[in-house]
């Protein structure tokens, strides 16, 4: 009832807001799968208040459940055929509807229904009527004697158990079944048995070819690729250490004469003696083939569950059909805890490598640990009412044997990273200079199509300004299903999740447009990371996803204005102050950013805004771009955020030295807030401003212990006069200036032209600020 009178606020409200397609159907469907778990509930509620006779007792005994089920999971006691109404999740999408993920959530809701009606039997047995309760016992015994009870129970016992057989026969025998325990266990003895081998040379992948064939419908893949792999040592390599997914292993593997000395199975690692070693320089082919068929459904969501779909399908090489080269450290336990437990030494640096400027240590990308930037050639194929997608420019298309047929093939060097795709799209174009931009999308989400290619010209237009050429003639933006909450870029390709920003309705003006926003940042991306990639280590996502940002936050600004960034840097400055705090690791600077999302991504933008506005935007543009200039499509040694940073401090003014400092090396909060503020008009028509105001500057350490440190930076003094509309960014600038303010307290004296309404210290909440709320403060009038 509770979920119903949900249903129909939330078609109230859709109504209201002029949504009209309202879908009773997927309504009730929803409210059916839900309900089960809590009809669940509610029969072993009862049952227990039968068994216990005494309503308080229940009570306890239900709770005691609760307790009991939530640690379970601590315990490493998850499996669904004895977590009680547990089951696979059911996942639904506009794109691919509920696919093939009611089969396994239905066969677990028919096991925990039966288990129910047993319960249900003996609570009837057992229940008792009036004052007596001393026979319980025996009045279950004569009620068992009932005909009707005896059928009940015996179908419900039978079908309990079949079920029950045919979810163990699909989840531990047709699949794998494995614990979070037996998980860890088998990264601890990966790490024991092969992290000998860290660091031994292997060929590089230089070029791929394939062919993808995907059966979207009857959910199969198979594979076949050609690997290029060169030896970019100084010495001969003898020796070949490749990893696999344990689950889908490879067929057909053909490379040069060799001796097999050892496949482990379990841990997805062999070794290969090559019969003649590969010389400096030489390269060699790595044929493999793979097919993938899923078999039943799984105790929880699978390998590749969410990624092969019947339509949405979206796969990437990264870890699933794919091998990789030489032993792989991204695999070893970071917790300190699971270390200790499993036998392992601790590590120093749990999340990455150490900063370090030795070009021996910058051997790898961090998102590729055997090659650099390759060639691509693809032919994917798919269902024919399917449109097949993959990087590189499209060569022909074809359509044989009721299928499709795509050729795909690059433009320019790719990194060693990239996504097969596939589904029912319609398709619209725009013409950006001599680049194709398409957006694929569901033709029931129309909404936001033209805000994406909007994005998408005003991006081009400002990164090739400022950052340097687009090195290919296609720009797609593809929708796909929401079990990917994030949108991701590929070269040339950026993947768009359904539930991020085709569904999005941005409303009013002073909203933040985030799908405008987001497809910014991933086109970011075809510069930082598919242009310049950092190496391995600490702070390589900040030359990434840090510039992403700010390259993004560059197109908002020019777009909607300055003013407008307000709200937008105080989201990501409230998000940076919430998430900090919940580090176990620590943190770390920017500059030794260790993959923290809430540094990346959040800290990073009120950073990079912060310093565009000092130091100037073109400055930090000149710099960003001879830093690209300089390691563009750049194999090993990477560059780090140590060589960002020096060419950044080459073109800035001594002046601005303590602020990149205090930006990449320090975890610096200021103490910025108007403490009051009123105002009093003058003879002649202005007002002048009396505000008192607090300003004060700490350094962090990795657990968050601060340390006052004398304020020097000059900060923004803003009078602005009420907004005419209401929205915020509309506020008229009476006074604007950056100042030097006293440390600590200080109180400011202005005359302005019209009437205050709101002061502000750090006005648009450009510095890591302790407290996002108190910057500004309105105006008491005398």
């Amino acid at each position: 009832v509770f979920l119903l009178a949900g249903a129909i606020y939330t078609i109230g409200y859709q109504l209201i807001e002029g949504y009209t397609h309202l879908q009773p159907g997927l309504y009730a469907s929803g409210l059916a799968l839900d309900a089960i778990g809590f009809v669940l509930i509610g029969i072993l509620a009862l049952v227990l208040q039968v068994l216990a006779n005494n309503k308080f007792l229940g009570y306890l005994l239900f709770v005691a459940f609760l307790v009991v089920q939530g640690v379970m999971g601590y315990f490493d006691l998850s499996n669904n055929l004895y977590q009680y109404g547990g089951g696979p999740p059911v996942r639904y999408s506009d794109l691919n509807g509920y696919g093939h993920f009611l089969a396994g959530a239905l066969w677990f809701d028919l096991y925990w229904v039966l288990f129910a009606l047993v319960l249900m039997v003996i609570a009837t047995l057992f229940r008792t009527r009036g004052t007596d309760r001393g026979r319980r016992w025996r009045t279950a015994a004569r009620r068992l004697c009932r005909r009707p009870l005896q059928i009940t129970l015996a179908v419900a016992l039978v079908g309990f158990a079949a079920s029950g057989s045919w979810i163990y026969y699909n989840t531990h025998i047709l699949n794998t079944y494995t614990t979070k325990d037996e998980g860890k266990k088998t990264l601890a003895d990966y790490e024991k048995l092969y992290s000998k081998y860290a660091g031994a040379p292997q060929p590089r992948i230089v070029a791929v070819k394939s062919q993808m064939a995907i059966y979207p419908y009857k959910r199969e893949l198979h594979l076949k690729v050609h690997y290029t792999l060169t030896n970019k040592h100084d010495k001969p390599i003898d020796t070949l250490y490749v990893n696999w997914n344990e689950e889908i292993p490879p067929k057909h593997l053909v490379f040069p004469a060799h001796t097999t000395i050892k496949r482990d199975t379990r841990l997805g690692f062999s070794i290969y003696k090559l019969d003649a070693p590969l010389a400096p320089g030489a390269s060699m082919s790595f044929d493999f083939d793979v097919d993938f068929t899923p078999q039943g459904f799984h105790n929880n969501l699978g390998p590749l569950a969410t990624r092969l779909v019947h339509n949405g399908t979206f796969v990437t090489n990264q870890g699933t059909f794919f091998p990789s080269f030489g032993y792989n450290r991204r695999l070893q336990l970071t917790d300190k805890k699971d270390r200790r437990k499993y036998g392992l030494k601790p590590v120093d640096v749990p999340r990455v490598p150490p900063l370090n400027e030795n070009p021996a240590k910058r051997g790898n990308n961090y998102l590729s640990s055997d090659s650099d930037w390759i060639t691509f050639d693809t032919v994917v194929s798919t269902a024919a009412d399917q449109t097949a997608i993959a990087p590189g420019a499209l060569v022909k298309s074809w359509t044989a044997d009721g299928r499709r047929y795509f050729h795909y093939r690059t433009q320019a060097p790719i990194l060693n990273f990239y996504a097969y795709l596939s589904g029912k799209w319609k398709i619209k174009q725009a013409q950006w200079r001599d680049v194709t931009i398409s957006v694929y999308y569901n033709p029931a989400h129309p909404w936001n199509v033209d805000d994406l290619i909007a994005s998408a010209k005003d991006s081009l237009d400002y990164y090739t300004a400022h950052f340097g050429p687009y090195q290919f003639k296609y720009l797609r933006i593809i929708e796909v299903p929401n079990y990917s909450s994030y949108a991701q870029s590929f070269a040339g390709t950026v993947a768009f999740s359904e539930s991020m920003g085709f569904i999005a309705k941005v409303k009013g003006k002073s909203a933040i447009d985030y799908p405008f926003y987001v497809a910014a940042h991933e086109i970011a991306h075809q510069w930082w990371a598919h242009q310049v990639i950092g190496a391995y280590m600490q702070g390589a996502t900040m030359l990434s996803e840090s510039l992403a940002q700010y390259s993004a936050l560059m197109v908002m600004k020019h777009h909607y204005g300055e003013n407008k960034m307000r709200r937008f840097l105080k989201y990501e400055l409230d998000h940076y102050l919430a998430r900090r705090i919940l580090d176990k690791g620590g943190e770390t600077p920017l500059a030794r950013v260790e993959g923290q999302a809430y540094i990346r991504y959040r800290k990073a933008s009120v950073i990079f805004y912060a310093l565009q506005d000092y130091i100037g935007e073109d400055v930090i543009n000149g710099a960003i771009r001879h830093f690209l200039d300089t390691y563009r499509f750049q194999g090993p040694p990477y560059p780090t955020s140590e060589d960002f940073i020096r060419d950044l401090k080459a073109v800035a003014d001594d002046q601005w030295n303590t602020l990149i400092h205090d930006s990449f090396w320090k975890i610096t909060l200021y103490d910025n807030r108007v403490v009051s503020a009123k105002a009093k008009k003058l003879p002649d028509g202005k007002y002048q401003v009396s505000m008192k105001v607090h300003a004060a500057k700490y350094y962090a350490d990795a657990k968050g212990k601060q340390t006052r440190e004398k304020m020097t930076l000059p900060v923004a003094i803003g009078v602005f006069a009420k907004s005419p509309d209401g929205i915020e960014g509309n506020e008229p600038i009476l006074y604007l200036e950056k100042r030097h303010i006293a440390d600590g307290d200080s109180t400011l004296t202005l005359t302005v032209d019209g009437k205050p309404y709101e002061v502000g210290i750090d006005p648009y909440n450009e510095l890591v600020d302790r407290n996002s709320g108190d910057n500004r403060a309105k105006v008491a009038l005398k």
